[in-house]
Formats: structure tokens, C-alpha cells, sequence
């Protein structure tokens, strides 16, 4: 089947932006004419069909959905799908169209499943894609807003899920809010104290945590990483020591070398050395 426009269409450029963290694919708003729809086939991205008026079935995993007013239905990459417009009260949906690094992330997250990809939505939801529709544009700055505008979308499907705070018992997870905010603050000044405040539990349990989850202290977890990230300085900068040990955390060049030797087994001379192929004697 053929998808029939007849009067409102948007479509976004469809760039293969594949390292983008999250961004929109396509976006519009369409009424549809009678029995018209696409499929079956699948898709390349995610897709998230809203409602708008009007009725129109949705089949997917070998079940079929009937849908109406105020009725959400996500498409799943790869996933077979087929969905139409009523014969007799034809619908009109506006939908969005995502994809990047984080997009299957952030739908585990929400009330959707491939097992139930159809939920009820509301006035919120219906605006928060009428956003992302309504800041198409070709410019910069209409990019960065409709990229804005789908953040906020996901955040609310997110943040009003059934799914949140049951496991666990709606407790975070501290290991892993503490190993988060080492890869993203690294370079400052951290201490494992700093760490369990950050993630609201005592010493004692966040490091029983962390051991648990990652078989390693968060201290540990901290240097090593901290040497990884001098690792990379070291072979693809021509940075001194005292810039690299600057950058990565460290306040005392000599401290670092002796941490960067522990970790390493060689001085980061030497290791800087063996990365460009000249071994450097140890002085």
C-alpha cells in the first residue's frame, strides 16, 4: 500500500547521522484517505504514531490493533508491520520518526514493548509531538530544537512509565550513577566520599556496590580509567606530562607517572614510546 497526503506533510532530511546520540528522522502530520496505510515491511528506525481523529488498525507480531482517537502505536526497527487507514472514518495521525545510539536506551524505559506496542495517550503527549512537528526546519538553529523538542518528548514517555521505580524497589543504582559520574567529571578533583553523596548511600555501601557490579573499588575504577584516558593523551597528542597529568585528574605530574606505572607496568614516556614505535630507556 501507498500512503496518500492530502494536505499537511512534513518530512525531515533523512542524513545518516549513525554516531548522533539521538536525533529526529522524519516528522509530519497526515490525514489519511480511506483504507490507504503502508506495509507490510519494516522500518530502519523507531516511529511513534499519534492519533489525532479517526480510526485505523495496526498489525504487528501477528497481532492486530485496532486504534482510535488519542491511540499511540510505536513501530520498531525491523519489525514487520502493516498499518491502514479505517474504510469509513479514515485517521489522521501525526508521528515521529527517531533514531542514534540512545534511541533503544531510552524506549526500554517507557510503558512500550515489541509485546505491547500500543499505549493511550493524552492532550501532553499529542503537544509534545505536535513540537518536534511544528520546529521542522533546514536551518541550524530549527535542528538543534526539533533534536531539543524530541528529548523532551522521550523524557516524558520516560517519566510518566509504570515501569519506573519497579525494580529494585524504585531504588537507583549507586554503582552505577557513581561509575557515571567518573567517565563524564574525570578530570576533576573526585573522592569516593564525594562519590556516595552524589549517589545518597553511606561509604561502606556504595563500595560494596561497586565491587558487586564491577569487580573493582570505585577508587580503583576512578585511576584506572583516569590512566585510559592519559593512554589516549599520550599517543595521539603532543602534549607534555605535566598537560596530560593536568587533564586526566592529577595534580602532581610525579604522582601520576608512579600511578601511570603501577597501572601500565612502564613510565608514560615509555609508553608514549612504544605507542610511535621508539622504546625509550627508562632515566
Amino acid at each position: 500500500m501507498n500512503e496518500n497526503t492530502s494536505s499537511i506533510y512534513k518530512h525531515s532530511m533523512k542524513l545518516e547521522r549513525r554516531t548522533a546520540s539521538l536525533y529526529v528522522q522524519n516528522t509530519g502530520c497526515q490525514q489519511c484517505a480511506p483504507g490507504c496505510g503502508w506495509g507490510p515491511g519494516v522500518r530502519d528506525h523507531f516511529l511513534l504514531h499519534y492519533v489525532v481523529r479517526g480510526k485505523g488498525v495496526y498489525e504487528c507480531r501477528d497481532r492486530r490493533y485496532e486504534l482510535k482517537v488519542g491511540d499511540v502505536f510505536l513501530v520498531y526497527p525491523g519489525a514487520s508491520i502493516r498499518y491502514a487507514a479505517d474504510e469509513l472514518d479514515p485517521w489522521e495521525y501525526v508521528w515521529v520518526g527517531f533514531r542514534g545510539l540512545d534511541a533503544e536506551k531510552c524506549m526500554e524505559q517507557t510503558d512500550f514493548t515489541p509485546e505491547k506496542p500500543v499505549m493511550q495517550g493524552g492532550e501532553e503527549l499529542h503537544s509534545l509531538m505536535e513540537a518536534v512537528y511544528n520546529s521542522y526546519g533546514t536551518s541550524a538553529w530549527e535542528g538543534l530544537e526539533m533534536t531539543a523538542r524530541l528529548y523532551s518528548l522521550l523524557a516524558y514517555l520516560v517519566r510518566t512509565s509504570q515501569r519506573r521505580g519497579q525494580e529494585g524497589g524504585g531504588a537507583p543504582d549507586c554503582a552505577q550513577m557513581a561509575a557515571e559520574y567518573i567517565v563524564n567529571h574525570y578530570e576533576e578533583p573526585i573522592t569516593v566520599e564525594g562519590l556516595a553523596a552524589y549517589a545518597s548511600v553511606s561509604h561502606s555501601s556504595l563500595y560494596r556496590r561497586f565491587v558487586k557490579r564491577f569487580q573493582i573499588s570505585p577508587k580503583r575504577f576512578l585511576l584506572e580509567y583516569r590512566i585510559e584516558k592519559a593512554c589516549a593523551l599520550l599517543t595521539d597528542s603532543g602534549c607534555s606530562i605535566q598537560e596530560i597529568s593536568n587533564s586526566v585528574g592529577f595534580e602532581d605530574p610525579f604522582y601520576f607517572s608512579r600511578a601511570f606505572k603501577d597501572v601500565k607496568g612502564v613510565s608514560p614516556r615509555q609508553y608514549a614510546a612504544m605507542h610511535r614505535g621508539k622504546e625509550e630507556p627508562e632515566k
